[in-house]
């Protein structure tokens, strides 16, 4: 603690008080105290001592004189001066023994030279006392002896005589200091209990004074505040806990007409009233109010409250609980919010409108966006087979420009479908491992051709160290860079564009920041139309050609925002623009992932015989008409005991062998296969599963299973697996839960009448089980886990990736009997499946 706040607090009015009463209190115990000590020794200096040495003394020389006149009358016969001697020496001696044996003068003569007195005068009486106890015949005989011992006794009772005066004089002289030292105390301490009374008096009337005025400011605050409860719009009550109102301000008083007589006051149960779940309003209880106050202030609460004509209309409630003369009361404030529900109601009319418009406007988006998808597959899917024609390598080289871009195309369209869908928000980005020096090389050949037609050239300026692979979206950074070199070029007529890429920072410490500059020695742009080239929609005036929409630079610094990455323009009009982009790109390590080239499916090289265990007959009728289009003999069945038979009475290149089915499941058949005598132990087994679980590592450990391939199988997949080679990962799915790629597979692959037919099939299966949701409860378990496996597998199949992982953790849920997790996983399946629907539904009409 320290100096300062130890000196707050000692100067705090409650501690001054505090410290100021404890001292005058001891003031007045010790005043007390001293005063009692005084007058005990005053009536101590009254008292007269018996004892007195100086007294004792004086007797004791008084009785010597006697003796020796005692002693010199032996010398004259009167008859009785011998008895007289003796009764004089009698009591000298009494005088004498008291000096030596009592207590009171042993402090008097506990000095050396009295010690020695008193024991000669001791030693002399006794001496005496022998000649005197004798015959008196005797005593008369050592008259003279007596004589001299009595006188020679005469100067040690005056120096004794004189020890006690000035012994006496020493203590009195003591007791007055003593005296005078207790009365100063006193007077003392009876000047500091006079203060402390002072400084009390002076502490009550600063607290009197503070008091005063802190009554007179709370007077004036009551005032304010009755001023404001009364201005107020919102009614204000004050509710005891029977229900009774015992004050309202007066917006209260003339909306509720509360009497102002106190033995007939108004019940809250006649104002305030609770719609109920049947929509029937109940009154509201005193009890009720306080009792949802007990926690904290109850806030904006809307109830229903009923006027003096009788009208209900809607409150907004806020209460809390307050304390009056000791008892507990709620303090109510009412506000009218007819108005407010009435602009909620229209706005939530002039929403639903906007929404409608909105989902037509997606709809409509999505319907052009797929007529734009169908010449753009029918593109592709040329192209693919252009590559299995024999090519010159100048051929091979244009297929594969015309592969980048188509495909770059078709990825936008999606884009701009899910962009529709998703209330104008970006898909989100994807981390991948490309080669950036390849994508500057691509860039550059596809726009050469558009080069030459304007006139001019692109140059690329290569780092003198390459650039090499990178962890990014390659698609996005490759629609952002084509966006701002095809400005460059069609912009450029006779001129030179420029390619330049750099990683920033120092060479032996790079960073993750790789800039892009991308110069032009075209018309340039105006100055004062800078700041918004980037904006949506934006087409500059002075720029002869008028094509284009206006979105793509807005579409660029959008992407390379979602990037974490900064885009800007310099330019000077009729002499070029340069415009720069900054992005993360980390350089992508050896385990990272492998670098993409050119899709290249790795077909078989020749044709093989493949055995498909799938109990899901969509799924199964996919998986062959895939195989079947690449030329492959194929063999279904629909569970694994029927794959264990036909494993074992033909042989079979690979088994395709889903992982739950019923009955025998893959694992069991698979483990069969293997162990058994059957003409395809030795074949390979590719197990395929919706959903793949932690636990399949353990049983997977003791079955010779070659691969797991994750639902749903996309034909490049399924062709890396016919070939043996590694099954590249399908990219993620976008905001919308749906791999559309898979869906474009099969309409590529199947003819319309069929794609149309297994997908109103799949429809049909979703709908029934998603109506028979309320059921669940009532099924065994083991029904529920069949369905849902065989729901999730129809999912996998057309690429509905989110409906599929929420089927797959309500099938783990209910393996495991976690029935909360189960209904949490269940309430969410019919948005999804609303969500799958309306994908399928807007996809469809590519086919």
């Amino acid at each position: 603690m320290t100096a300062r706040k130890v000196i707050r607090r000692i100067m705090a009015r409650r501690t001054q008080l505090t410290l100021l009463s404890a001292a005058a209190i001891v003031c007045f115990i010790a005043t007390a105290i001293l005063t009692t000590q005084v007058f005990l020794k005053l009536g101590d200096y009254r008292t007269a001592y018996s004892d007195n040495i100086q007294w004792t003394v004086a007797k004791l020389e008084v009785e010597h004189a006697k003796y020796v006149f005692a002693v010199e009358r032996l010398g004259h016969e009167t008859g009785n001066e011998l008895q007289e001697m003796r009764r004089r020496f009698d009591i000298f001696y009494s005088r004498v023994n008291t000096l030596e044996t009592a207590r009171t003068y042993r402090q008097v003569l506990s000095a050396e030279r009295a010690r020695s007195l008193v024991m000669l005068l001791g030693q002399s009486v006794r001496e005496q006392a022998k000649i005197i106890d004798g015959d008196d015949a005797s005593v008369r005989r050592n008259q003279p002896h007596l004589l001299q011992l009595a006188k020679d006794l005469t100067t040690p009772i005056l120096s004794l005589s004189s020890m006690g005066i000035s012994y006496d004089v020493d203590r009195r002289e003591t007791q007055r200091t003593l005296l005078a030292k207790k009365l100063t105390q006193l007077i003392l301490l009876s000047l500091s209990l006079l203060t402390t009374l002072f400084a009390l008096l002076a502490l009550f009337w600063q607290l009197y004074v503070r008091y005063r005025r802190r009554a007179m400011q709370n007077r004036t605050t009551l005032n304010r505040l009755a001023t404001i409860i009364n201005t107020s719009q919102d009614a204000i009550l004050v509710i005891c806990p029977s229900g009774a109102i015992l004050e309202g301000n007066r917006v209260a008083e003339a909306i509720f007409d509360l009497p102002h007589d106190d033995k007939s006051r108004a019940a809250i149960t006649d104002i305030l009233f609770k719609a109920n779940d049947e929509g029937t309003l109940m009154p509201v209880s005193g009890e009720t109010l306080i009792g949802s106050c007990a926690q904290g202030p109850n806030l904006c609460t809307k109830l229903n409250a009923r006027d003096k004509t009788g009208r209900t209309f809607p409150v907004e409630l806020s209460a809390s609980m307050a304390s009056r003369s000791g008892d507990n009361v709620c303090i109510c404030f009412l506000r009218d919010i007819s108005q407010r529900v009435a602009t909620e109601a229209e706005m939530h009319a002039a929403r639903d409108k906007a929404l409608a418009g909105e989902r037509a406007k997606a709809r409509f988006l999505g319907m052009i966006s797929h007529e734009m998808r169908t010449p753009l597959n029918g593109i592709l899917g040329a192209l693919d087979l252009l590559d299995d024609t024999p090519l010159t390598p100048e051929q091979t080289r244009y297929s594969q420009i015309m592969q980048s871009s188509g495909q770059l195309v078709l990825n936008q369209i999606n884009d701009a479908l899910d962009i529709a869908q998703a209330d104008g928000k970006y898909p989100s980005l994807s981390k991948e491992r490309f080669d950036l020096d390849t994508l500057l090389d691509e860039l550059r050949q596809g726009q050469q051709a558009h080069a030459d037609a304007q006139q001019s050239t692109i140059e690329l300026i290569r780092s003198p160290i390459p650039l090499g692979p990178v962890l990014g979206d390659q698609n996005r950074l490759h629609q952002v860079l084509l966006n701002l070199l095809s400005n460059a070029v069609k912009f450029t007529r006779n001129g030179q564009v420029t390619i330049e890429a750099t990683r920033l920072g120092a060479p032996g410490a790079p960073l993750d920041e790789v800039e892009f500059q991308i110069s032009d020695t075209g018309i340039g742009i105006a100055e004062q139309n800078l700041p918004r080239i980037f904006d949506d929609f934006v087409r500059l005036e002075d720029i002869d050609s008028a094509e284009g929409t206006g979105l793509g630079l807005g579409i660029a610094k959008h992407l390379v925002t979602l990037m974490g990455g900064e885009i800007g323009a310099e330019s000077v009009h009729e002499e070029g623009s340069l415009f720069w982009v900054r992005v993360p790109l980390p350089i992508a390590r050896e385990i990272d992932v492998t670098i993409p080239g050119p899709e290249i499916h790795h077909l078989p090289p020749r044709i093989l015989s493949v055995l498909v265990a799938e109990d899901n007959e969509t799924s199964r009728f996919v998986l062959h008409e895939m195989l079947q289009k690449d030329g492959h003999y194929v063999t279904l069945t629909n569970n694994g005991a029927e794959a264990v038979a036909a494993a074992y009475n033909w042989r079979f290149d690979l088994i395709l062998m889903d992982i739950n089915m019923p009955g025998i499941d893959g694992i069991e058949a698979s483990r069969r296969i293997r162990n058994g005598n059957g003409a395809s132990r030795d074949s390979r087994i590719v197990a395929l599963t919706a959903h793949y679980r932690p636990e399949h590592n353990e049983r997977f450990r003791d079955v010779p299973i070659d691969s797991i391939c994750t639902k749903p199988l996309r034909r490049a997949a399924l062709r890396d697996i016919l070939s043996g080679g590694p099954v590249r990962e399908r990219p993620p799915a976008t905001r919308t839960g749906f791999d559309t790629q898979v869906l474009d597979q099969l309409c590529a692959v199947l003819p319309a009448p069929n794609f149309s037919r297994i997908l109103d099939k799949f429809i049909a299966e979703g709908q029934g089980f998603i109506d028979a949701l309320q059921d669940t409860h009532d099924r065994p378990s083991q029904d529920l886990v069949g369905q849902l496996h065989q729901f999730a597998g129809s999912a996998a199949t057309f690429g509905a990736v989110a409906l599929q992982s929420a089927l797959c953790r309500a099938e783990n849920a209910a393996l495991a009997d976690d029935k909360t997790c189960l209904d949490r996983e269940l309430s969410t399946l019919p948005d999804l499946w609303r969500q799958t629907i309306d994908e399928i539904n807007n996809r469809r009409y590519a086919a």
